[in-house]
This record gives C-alpha cells, structure tokens and sequence, in this order.
C-alpha cells in the first residue's frame, strides 16, 4: 500500500508543477498580450492552455484528496 501512496504523492507533485508553471504561463502571456494590444492572442493562449492547465490542477486534487487517507506513521498516545 505505500507503493500507492509513494506514486501518488510523486503524481501530486508533478502535476503541481505542471499547472502552477502552466498558470504563469497563461498569466504571463496574456500580459504579454494586453501589452501588445493583441486581443487574439489573449484570448488564444487561454483557449490553448486553459484545458490542459485545469486538467493538470484536477489531477493534482484528485491526488491531494487521496494522500489525506495515507495512514499516518505516527503511533497512537495510550
């Protein structure tokens, strides 16, 4: 049971990077575009990484949730 737990914790951390690093991406390039004054590209960027960037902030709870249930190592107080 641990292998399960181990692989989901390593899970939960590289869709955390995944959608955090996917987040300042869209922000950052929307920026970009509102500097630019490109409306299309505002729009374009959120509508290309939108659904793999919440994809990844799904999996990432979906592992969050899972990891809460771990047994914990600690021994309990008599």
């Amino acid at each position: 049971m641990t292998r399960v737990f181990s692989l989901v914790r390593v899970l939960f951390f590289v869709f955390l990077a995944l959608f955090l690093l996917g987040g300042v991406a869209i922000v950052g390039a929307q920026a970009l575009g509102v500097l630019l004054l490109n409306g299309g590209m505002v729009t374009g960027v959120s509508k290309t990484l939108a659904p793999w960037v919440f994809s990844a902030a799904t999996v990432c709870s979906v592992c969050a949730f899972v990891l809460r249930y771990q047994p914990s190592a600690e021994k309990p107080q008599t």
